[in-house]
């Protein structure tokens, strides 16, 4: 036993264990240790005791354990505590260096990956707008990943697909259905209007002109909804071209002043000159023609009605203001829909879709129709881009 704990605290071991073994009486017989540390007791478990190695000047911490022999002999072992400190601060150098690369790295692949998600969101955020603005046909790019933006992609594709077929078959039938009555009724009407004309009885005279006047009525109204189809369709865009707004709004006044003074309602108005607009001309004027019957229709009781237009950065707002009752903020929404008609228009002669055809031409041309308070009365706002916007391309996003 001597030899070989001799041979173990030879100098040929440069590690930090210390090996003590001692006689019955507590004499070295051998090891690296000086003496038996005091108030270390054999056998005992690990704990802490300070040893003196031989050739160190001071003492040191070792965590020992020691044993007794039949024969008397005591073996004390022990492990140095610094090499536990030192690996200690080796690890927690470690750690450090670990936790500097990593917020670094981690900082700069979430700035990676939030990038990519704002662009992946941008993506379909500009079908939204694209739909929103009436292209029905734009679509997200999908790339086959499978990946979960990938799949709402395809979902919200799916899902376009679907509302643009809905759409145009309500559209398809709209327009068939008033193509397909447009002819009968015009013939219905040619025929009344012969017979009211060849009739010499004055009660059947009156009757047919009544019949007259319904069957005009439904006829405006097919061709007001037609218009309105093709407004929402986008059809009239190829025929923009750059239009003097001033001009137009002097013919409009100078066509709706005899009927205007005739209900005792004066039209005036101003607009700022050189002021003109990229659009449908035609398709304008319809839209701001229906305003101008509508208030002279409810609000002649005001006794003017204000037609004037000014441009307002790259817009160019057109209003036409009456003084009469209005109508109120929470049903405007109402007035604006198709065939949208209040209680109280109900008795006069109207079809309910003046405010919805300015609102689809307001749409055709990248603008708005806003109703609001004129304090008294109703100001319709008809608001155009002077340079429309051309529609959104085709191509996927």
């Amino acid at each position: 036993m001597s030899k070989a704990v001799a041979d173990r605290a030879g100098p040929e071991y440069k590690d930090d264990t210390a090996i003590l073994l001692v006689d019955a009486r507590g004499r070295k017989l051998a090891g690296n240790i000086v003496a038996w540390p005091r108030g270390v007791r054999a056998p005992a478990q690990w704990q802490t005791s300070l040893l003196h190695r031989l050739g160190r000047v001071r003492g040191e911490e070792f965590l020992v354990l020691t044993t007794r022999y039949p024969t008397g002999e005591q073996l004390l072992l022990g492990g140095l505590l610094d090499n536990r400190i030192q690996m200690q601060l080796a690890l927690l150098r470690g750690l450090a260096g670990a936790l500097a690369l990593a917020i670094p790295i981690g900082l700069l692949g979430s700035i990676v990956l939030v990038r990519e998600m704002n662009r992946m969101v941008e993506t379909i955020s500009r079908v939204g707008e694209h739909v929103g603005a009436g292209d029905l046909r734009r679509r997200a790019e999908t790339d086959g990943s499978g990946d979960p933006v990938d799949r709402l992609k395809a979902s919200l594709n799916a899902m376009l697909d679907r509302i643009e077929a809905l759409v145009e078959e309500h559209r398809t039938l709209t327009d068939a259905l008033a193509h397909d009555l447009r002819s009968p009724l015009t013939r219905i009407h040619i025929q009344v209007t012969e017979a009211l004309a060849a009739s010499p009885d004055p009660a059947s005279h009156a009757r047919f002109e009544a019949i007259a006047h319904e069957v005009g009525i439904v006829l405006h109204m097919l061709e007001s909804a037609l218009e309105i189809s093709r407004a929402e369709a986008g059809v009239g865009r190829g025929t923009f071209e750059r239009f003097d707004l001033g001009a137009m709004l002097a013919d409009l006044r100078e066509i709706y002043q005899p009927l205007a003074c005739a209900g005792g309602v004066k039209i005036t108005g101003t607009c700022a000159p050189g002021l003109d607009v990229h659009g449908n001309r035609a398709l304008v004027a319809r839209a701001l023609a229906n305003l101008i019957d509508n208030a002279l229709k409810y609000g002649a009781e005001g006794g003017v009605i204000v037609l004037e237009a000014e441009a307002v950065g790259a817009e160019v707002h057109i209003c036409v203001a009456d003084r009469a009752g209005g109508i109120p903020a929470a049903r405007r929404d109402e007035a604006m829909r198709k065939f949208g008609r209040l209680d109280a228009a109900r008795s006069t002669p109207g079809t309910g879709l003046g405010l919805s055809l300015a609102s689809a031409v307001a749409s055709l041309h990248g603008g708005r129709l806003e109703l609001e308070d004129n304090d008294p009365g109703l100001r319709a706002r008809l608001v155009l881009l002077r340079q429309s916007a051309p529609l959104p391309d085709q191509q996927g996003a």
